[in-house]
């Protein structure tokens, strides 16, 4: 082999700049064909319009040449409670550099100590990687929920209290296309983020769980959730785990989720995350 042939040619990995964009938009769509170049130059031009965390860098890091970029690793980051929690996305190598250069992407994403790294969607192929990288799992499957089929009561309203923790939280979901509420029940208030799905070859209308604070919340509300967005053409949920006290289906191996950092994360908490910011 040469010492000019690209699995060996000298690779630079740095921040990503709003230069890079259109590049990134151009490979993106290449390196991940089910989405078209315009998904991907709205996605990146969400992220970058994201404000700074410090310590973090703003968008992720490239994989350089002297020929253009060979790779990439989106890095979705927010401060959450006082800590940083940083969701990878869209990891991509062009395919000439993958063995030698692959993983210096999420290694370099990851060199900052105390943020808990999230991948909400690790690929197939790359999970063994990841495990070696010191990647556990923590979300094991996914259940679909038909909870306005069950009793409960409950108040289901639009309206933000100025003085809930999550307020900010659920005005950015809201302003990204996702559907804020909350519900109000025996005298407490739980914050709610979803987002509009469609599921199965029937492609029926179902809402996807982005944010509660826990499960526990979902399932004291879910009657009252259930009803509301039946009479607005919504057949039920999808949300991570199981689910007690109302009619469901789980399946096994959906979605697998992985993370390192200081703590387990919570289960149907994916705000901030590239199941809104990439949708």
């Amino acid at each position: 082999m040469s010492a000019d042939s690209p699995a060996i040619s000298r690779v630079n990995i740095r921040q990503i700049v709003e230069s890079d964009l259109h590049a990134l938009s151009e490979m993106l769509t290449d390196g991940f064909r089910i989405h078209p170049r315009a998904f991907w130059s709205e996605s990146l031009a969400r992220i970058a319009a994201r404000p700074a965390i410090a310590g973090m860098p703003r968008i992720g890091y490239v994989l350089e040449t002297d020929c253009g970029l060979v790779g990439v690793i989106l890095m979705l980051s927010t401060r959450r409670n006082g800590h940083i929690v940083c969701n990878l996305s869209s990891w991509y190598v062009d395919r000439a550099y993958r063995r030698p250069h692959a993983t210096s992407l999420p290694t370099m994403a990851t060199s900052v100590d105390g943020p808990l790294y999230l991948n909400t969607s690790p690929a197939d192929h790359t999970r063994k990687s990841m495990a070696a990288m010191g990647w556990l799992q923590y979300n094991f499957g996914r259940s679909v929920a038909f909870p306005a089929l069950g009793p409960g009561a409950g108040r289901v309203s639009e309206k933000i209290p100025d003085d809930l923790p999550e307020r900010t939280m659920l005005e950015d979901h809201r302003a990204w296309g996702c559907i804020s509420v909350v519900c109000k029940k025996e005298n407490a208030i739980s914050p709610f983020i979803f987002r509009a799905r469609r599921v199965t070859r029937f492609r029926f209308p179902i809402m996807e769980l982005i944010y509660c604070r826990d499960t526990s919340a979902f399932e004291r509300c879910g009657a009252a959730l259930g009803r509301w967005f039946l009479a607005r053409g919504s057949l039920g949920f999808i949300l991570d785990g199981k689910v007690k006290n109302m009619p469901s289906v789980y399946v096994d191996g959906k979605e697998p989720r992985l993370y390192k950092g200081p703590h387990r994360p919570r289960l149907n908490d994916l705000a901030y995350t590239e199941k809104v910011l990439v949708g």
